[in-house]
């Protein structure tokens, strides 16, 4: 028989109600949600209506009293404040990314998280994606790998939301202004909202606004892509070079891993064209490897994997579709796993903390032009 897990969810925004939320309660054998929170009152109330939940938190330390098992923090921004609570608390705990915008923030959920000895679960959902699973096999066969490089396209998030129905829905004027480059806010919330202060603590409350931008976006978007390589290839060895432009919505870094393995990592925001596009490439003499992520809010979009190989003489170029199985549902299973089973999750506080050390030492790799 299957142990349900009793759940609290804090944070009712989109990729709750796209991913989180359909998914628990698609498995009532497996997920017994009791309890909802958000700062944001009318999509608290919205979001409890639609799925029948009553007891609804403004502050999240509320939810924390409920007779819960398990808490999933799926709010925006560093979640470092209630994971800790939540391990205070004696819940388990699944926490999107990033658990924290600074070391200082990860190691001090990580000391709570010990001290607890709770369950945690970073949500790094690629990392359970069935192509990539696939595909990171086929990899760690090749001999002789040489390159790595990872490019992301990246549009306006709102586009890919649209064929949902998300609440509170937003006005024509809002939607206009989140799909602008130029009305966005983004530098704005980086230099004075919440973000601010553990920027700061990573490069420092000078620096200048390309760099600002482009730790925001590693710690909240390519952060993705590092664990997926790091989740292959392990750790690696140098950060050589980082370059941000374009007020820091244009990233480029080379890293070094060992074996002479090189990787190159770019994210570049390209407003205008509605096309998401998510590559990961893998190079070695006797084979190559392409991963190609799908935009992550899209439901049971596959991950293709194409591999490349001499057969007799031959080039021989096979496309592979492994499942159309949700990496955003997988993940909550294996967390339902780690926590009725006591297995460690695959992507725990040793993630957290290495895809922090990694993002500040490419952030702090950047030379300003003179």
């Amino acid at each position: 028989m299957t142990q349900k897990l009793r759940v609290g969810v804090i944070g009712c925004g989109g990729i709750a109600q796209m991913m989180h939320l359909p998914f628990l309660f698609e498995r009532p054998d497996m997920f017994s949600v009791e309890a909802l929170s958000d700062v944001d009152g009318k999509a608290l109330e919205l979001v409890g209506r639609r799925y029948h939940v009553g007891r609804l938190h403004a502050d999240y330390r509320k939810l924390l009293e409920e007779p819960i098992d398990a808490v999933l923090i799926v709010s925006g921004g560093s979640h470092s404040r209630p994971v800790s609570d939540a391990a205070r608390a004696g819940k388990h705990i699944f926490v999107e990314k990033p658990l924290g915008e600074n070391l200082g923030e990860v190691e001090a959920a990580a000391q709570a998280v010990r001290a607890a000895r709770v369950t945690l679960m970073v949500g790094y959902h690629k990392r359970y994606d069935p192509g990539y699973c696939y595909a990171r096999e086929q990899i760690r066969g090749l001999n002789d790998l040489r390159m790595v490089r990872v490019d992301v396209l990246h549009p306006v998030d709102a586009w890919a939301r649209r064929h949902y129905h998300i609440e509170p829905v937003p006005g024509p004027e809002q939607a206009g202004r989140a799909d602008s480059e130029a009305t966005d806010g983004l530098a704005a919330f980086v230099n004075s909202g919440p973000p601010r202060r553990g920027i700061d603590a990573v490069i420092g409350a000078d620096a200048p606004e390309e760099q600002r931008v482009a730790a925001f976006l590693l710690f909240n978007s390519l952060i993705h892509d590092i664990n997926a390589v790091r989740g292959i290839l392990g750790e690696p060895e140098e950060v050589l070079f980082s370059e941000f432009w374009k007020g820091g919505r244009c990233m480029h870094a080379v890293l070094r891993w060992k074996r002479d393995v090189r990787c190159a990592f770019s994210w570049i925001f390209l407003a205008g064209v509605r096309n998401y596009r998510e590559e990961l490439l893998f190079l070695s003499p006797e084979g190559r490897v392409t991963i190609t992520f799908p935009a992550p809010y899209f439901r049971h979009f596959p991950t293709p994997v194409t591999v490349e190989a001499m057969e007799k003489g031959r080039v021989v170029e096979r496309k592979v579709t492994v499942s159309m199985d949700e990496a955003f549902r997988l993940e909550l299973h294996h967390f339902h796993e780690c926590v009725t089973t006591g297995r460690q999750p695959d992507t725990g506080l040793e993630d957290a903390l290495a895809d922090t050390r990694l993002i500040e030492r490419i952030a702090r790799a950047y030379k300003p032009a003179i």
